[in-house]
C-alpha cells in the first residue's frame, strides 16, 4: 500500500475540503511532509465523519533560551472577579465565560522589560487607594499557534461538507483506476518488446540448429581440411 503525505492525499481526493478539518488531520499526521499509508488517511477521515473533527484553540509559544519555541503553560480561569453592589463582576473572560491563557515557561528568554505604570488615582497622585501601579514586567518573543488536546471540542460536518467528501472520494477512485490501467498497459508493451526479435536472437557462442559451427567460427579453417593439404610430402 502506497505511503502518501498530505499534499499527495489531497491530490487523490482523499481529504475533505474544510480548512478546519484539514488542520485537524495535519495535527494528527504530524505535519505536511509526514508520510502515512492510504489506510491511515482513510481511517482518520472516517473518524472525523463519525465523531466530528477537532477544533483548535489559539495558544502562545515562547522563544526559549535554547533558541527553540515552546508552548506556554495553559491555564483556565473562570473570569469571575468578585461582587460589586450585589452583582457578579467578570473580567475579560468573554462575557463571563472561562478564559484560556498561556503563560511563559521557565526557560523563556526575556528580551526586555516594560516601563513602570501608575494608576490615575493611585501612586501617581500619592493617594492611599487605587493601587500604586505596577513594576516592570518581562517582555518575551512569542507567536500564536493552533493547539489541540483533550480539551478540544469536536464539530460535525455539514451536509455540504459530507457531499464534498463523497464527490472527492469518487474522483480519487476514478483517478486511481486510470493510473492502474496505464501502468498495466505500459507493462504489457514492455513484455511484447522483450518477447520479439531481441528475445529470439541466439546468444554469442551458442551452437546453430544444424549442428555445424557458426560461419567464421574458428578462423579461416586453414587446417587439415584445407584444399590441397597433404598432397605434397
Amino acid at each position: 500500500m502506497a505511503a502518501l503525505d498530505f499534499g499527495m492525499a489531497m491530490a487523490r481526493g482523499m481529504l475533505p475540503k474544510s480548512e478546519l478539518a484539514q488542520k485537524d488531520l495535519l495535527n494528527l499526521a504530524g505535519g505536511r511532509n509526514i508520510f502515512k499509508s492510504e489506510d491511515w488517511w482513510n481511517k482518520a477521515v472516517d473518524k472525523q465523519i463519525s465523531s466530528g473533527y477537532r477544533e483548535s484553540e489559539k495558544g502562545t509559544e515562547y522563544l526559549t533560551k535554547s533558541g527553540q519555541y515552546k508552548l506556554g503553560r495553559r491555564s483556565v480561569s473562570s473570569g469571575y472577579s468578585g461582587n460589586i453592589f450585589g452583582l457578579a463582576a467578570y473580567g475579560s473572560g468573554g462575557g463571563g465565560g472561562p478564559s484560556v491563557s498561556y503563560s511563559a515557561p521557565e526557560d523563556a528568554k526575556i528580551i526586555g522589560y516594560t516601563q513602570p505604570s501608575y494608576s490615575s488615582l493611585g501612586g501617581f497622585w500619592g493617594f492611599g487607594y487605587g493601587g500604586g501601579g505596577g513594576g516592570p514586567s518581562p517582555i518575551y518573543k512569542t507567536r500564536e499557534v493552533d493547539v489541540y488536546g483533550d480539551f478540544s471540542k469536536r464539530k460535525d460536518y455539514t451536509a455540504g461538507e459530507l457531499k464534498d467528501i463523497e464527490t472527492g472520494a469518487k474522483v480519487g477512485a476514478q483517478r486511481a483506476k486510470r493510473e492502474t490501467a496505464a501502468t498495466e498497459t505500459a507493462q504489457k508493451r514492455l513484455k511484447r518488446g522483450t518477447g520479439g526479435l531481441a528475445a529470439k536472437a541466439a546468444p554469442v557462442g551458442a551452437k546453430g540448429a544444424t549442428g555445424l559451427p557458426d560461419l567464421g567460427a574458428g578462423g579461416l579453417q586453414l587446417g587439415q581440411t584445407t584444399l590441397g593439404k597433404g598432397l605434397f610430402v
